[in-house]
C-alpha cells in the first residue's frame, strides 16, 4: 500500500511532524489539515488504518501536523495548578500562550508552504489526555479557526476546567464537531480525581449539550474496556476523524 509522506519542520524552535498524502505531489489541491498534540503520535501509530480508510473512500485525503511539546505539563493546562502526586511537577498553566503560537505562528506557516484548505470548516485540532484538554480549550479561545476537534480521553479532570465550561455562554455550534471518547475502565485504578474519569467525562458531554451542540455536531462514545493509554486512542483515531470529515462534502480535497 502507497503511503504519505512525513516531513520534519521546525518553526522559530518548535518541532513538527508534517504528514501529507499519497496524492499531494500528483497534483494541485488542497486539503483539509488537523493539528494533532504530542508530536503527531496518534497518526504514526495508526497510519495504516487512516490510510486504509482513505483508499476506500471512507476518510478524505488529510495533512496531519504533529506539533512536538516543549513542556507538556505546562503547554496543556489552561492555569496552574498543584501536581496530583509529590513526585511530579506541578502544572504550569501555559495553554493560551502555546495556543497562541498555535494560531499566530505555526498555522501561517502550515498553511504558507503546503497546499491546506485554511478555513474553520477545514481546521480540525486533537489530542489525548492534556492534549485533548488543550483541543477543546481552543475551542472556546479560537472557535473561529478550528471547528473539527478530536479528544481522546481529555483530562476532564483537571481542576477547574468544568466549571470553567458552565461558565460559557451558549453559543452557536453549528460551526464546529466535537467527537469525545472515553474508555469505560479510565480511572478505575486512581485514589485522586483522576478516578472520575468517565463521570467527568459524561458531565463535559452534557455540558456542551445544554450550551448548544446537537447530536449531528457532537459525537461521544465509551470504550466498553478501553483504559488511559496511547495505543487505545491512536486505536480510536481514525474513527474520530471518519466521523469528523469522512461524511461532508465540504472537507474534501479541492483544487487551488
Amino acid at each position: 500500500m502507497m503511503q504519505g509522506t512525513f516531513r520534519p519542520e521546525t518553526v522559530m524552535g518548535r518541532e513538527l511532524f508534517v504528514y501529507t498524502p499519497v496524492s499531494y505531489e500528483a497534483g494541485d489541491r488542497r486539503f483539509p489539515v488537523v493539528y494533532v498534540q504530542d508530536g503527531g503520535e496518534m497518526v504514526k501509530q495508526g497510519l495504516n488504518a487512516l490510510e486504509h480508510l482513505v483508499m476506500t473512500k471512507r476518510l478524505p485525503e488529510l495533512i496531519f501536523v504533529g506539533i512536538k511539546p516543549r513542556d507538556r505539563n505546562g503547554e496543556y493546562t489552561p492555569w496552574s495548578a498543584k501536581a496530583l502526586a509529590p513526585d511530579r511537577p506541578d502544572f504550569g498553566g501555559g495553554a493560551a500562550d502555546y495556543l497562541r503560537e498555535l494560531v499566530g505562528t505555526i498555522k501561517p506557516f502550515v498553511d504558507g508552504r503546503y497546499r491546506t484548505l485554511p478555513g474553520r470548516e477545514s481546521t480540525g485540532i486533537a489530542g489525548g489526555s492534556l492534549g485533548g484538554l488543550v483541543s477543546l480549550y481552543a475551542y472556546y479561545l479560537y472557535p473561529e479557526v478550528f471547528g473539527n476537534f478530536a479528544l481522546l480521553s481529555a483530562s476532564f479532570w483537571y481542576e477547574g476546567f468544568l466549571e470553567y465550561m458552565e461558565r460559557q455562554p451558549a453559543s452557536e455550534s453549528s460551526g464546529h464537531r466535537i467527537y469525545m471518547y472515553v474508555g469505560a475502565l479510565e480511572g478505575m485504578y486512581k485514589t485522586n480525581v483522576q478516578k472520575e474519569m468517565v463521570s467527568r467525562t459524561k458531565r463535559a458531554h452534557r455540558l456542551l449539550l445544554d450550551q448548544g451542540f446537537t447530536e449531528d455536531r457532537l459525537k461521544f462514545e465509551i470504550g466498553e474496556s478501553g483504559t488511559h493509554d496511547g495505543m487505545l486512542f491512536a486505536l480510536r483515531f481514525p474513527s474520530a476523524l471518519q466521523w469528523l470529515f469522512g461524511e461532508r462534502s465540504d472537507s474534501v480535497g479541492t483544487k487551488a
